[in-house]
Order: structure tokens, then sequence, then C-alpha cells
């Protein structure tokens, strides 16, 4: 699929690697709608850096936790593009969970974000790209449902359910809808963290590798036309370290 011209909703694309996706991805030529929740500055900034290039840019305010919001999201997307080419399911929390503690307030929190959002999006905008026999969906994962560390139980188990949902819309889509996953590692540090250095020790590369590195593969998964089901590492070799 060529980028250009195309109309890509991104979810979480007011902050740190959506931006970046979506600046990213407009100067390639691309629409972008951008989806945010409470980061409205820097969605409107955003909007305004878009247009900027040339490109059209859409805001839609949504909480990812309320499923007609989502429901919402995914309409107005169509009402204000008329077709959506590419999703990608950007948005994310990260913070650790004391498993033993968890009353599974917290686990319901990141199950809706992580799972049940991206399935109500690639089912409503899944619908309308096999209508055109064209599409692309793919979702921001992470490497830790492929090696697990501790204290962070309820954000490892729904991103490993958000790499089996690729795997299965991959099916229930095809053949005209790619669905494809990256696997994140240290691509940039987390907010707040004061030790730079010690999440690189347990990976190869010992660097931070910038959202640059999470572009390069999402535009290969949309540009591929034979690739589907599939997540590509973007971890730094942590994997086999």
């Amino acid at each position: 699929m060529n980028i250009k011209d195309k109309n890509i909703l991104i979810t979480g694309a007011a902050r740190r690697i959506g931006t970046f996706l979506a600046l990213s991805l407009a100067k390639d030529g691309a629409n972008i709608i951008i989806h945010y929740n409470s980061s409205e500055d820097k969605a409107k900034s955003l909007k305004k850096q878009i247009e900027s290039l040339g490109r059209k840019a859409f805001l839609i305010k949504t909480n990812l936790e309320d499923e007609k919001q989502v429901e919402s999201l995914a309409y107005q997307a169509l009402e204000k593009v008329g077709a959506v080419h590419i999703l990608i399911n950007n948005a994310s929390i990260y913070y650790p969970v004391d498993f033993l503690k968890d009353d599974f307030s917290q686990l319901d929190r990141f199950y809706k974000i992580h799972i049940k959002a991206p399935y109500i999006l690639s089912q409503i905008l899944g619908k309308k790209m096999l209508e055109v026999k064209e599409g692309r969906i793919i979702n921001i994962v992470d490497y830790s449902p492929l090696r697990p560390y501790k204290g962070f139980a309820p954000y490892i188990i729904t991103k490993g359910g958000l790499l089996t949902l690729t795997k299965v819309l991959a099916k229930e889509l095809a053949p005209h809808v790619l669905v494809n996953a990256v696997l994140p590692g240290p691509i940039v540090p987390a907010e707040g963290i004061e030790d730079l250095k010690k999440p690189l020790e347990k990976t190869v590369l010992k660097k931070w590798g910038g959202e640059k590195e999470v572009y390069k593969a999402v535009k290969y998964l949309i540009e591929t036309e034979f690739t589907t089901g599939a997540f590509i590492p973007v971890e730094g070799g942590r994997l086999i370290c």
C-alpha cells in the first residue's frame, strides 16, 4: 500500500511514539486522524504541525476505557474522512502493579485499553476496509509478552492478548486487510525514569532506539503486500540477551 493520500487513525497520537508516527506519516503524504484523551494541548499542536506539512489532520477525543466512546471514535473517523485506510493501535498505559494486591480493577483497565479498544476499532474499521478490499491494521505491542518481567503483570498480560489479537485478525480479515504488530523495547525512556542506563543492561545493542525505529517498522508493514499475522521486534536484541 502506498502511504500517500491515505487516511490513518492513530490512537494515542498526541504523545511520545504516537506523535512521531503521526508526523512521519504525514511527511510521507498521509492524512492523520489524531486520537487523544487528556493531552488536548499536545493534540492541537500536532494538528497544526501536520497541517503545516500540507496534509489534513482531525482531532477526536476519546476515553478508550469507555466502550461507547470507542465505537464513536471509529464512526466519527469514518464520517470525517470517508474511509480509514490504516489503523494504528498505539495507545497504551504503563505502570507497575503488585500482582498479589491487585483487586482486578487494574487488570480490567489495562484490558479495556490494550485489547477491547483495538478489538472494537478493528471490527468497525475492518469491515469498511474489506468493502474496498484494502487496509492495514498495525498494533504497537511490546517485547515483554515474549520475555516477561516482574511487577507489571496486567500490562504484560494484556499486551500478550494484543499480540494474539493480531494473529487472529490477520485470519479474520484476510486476504484484503493485512494485520501485523510491532514489538518495541527500549525506544524512549519512560516518563519519570531516573536511571537511563539500567533498562539497557539487558539489551544487546546497549542504547535507546528512538521513535524512528518504530516508524521504520510501521512503514514497512504499511507498504508490504505479503506480510500478515506477523510481528517485528524493535527491541535492541532484548529477546536474545
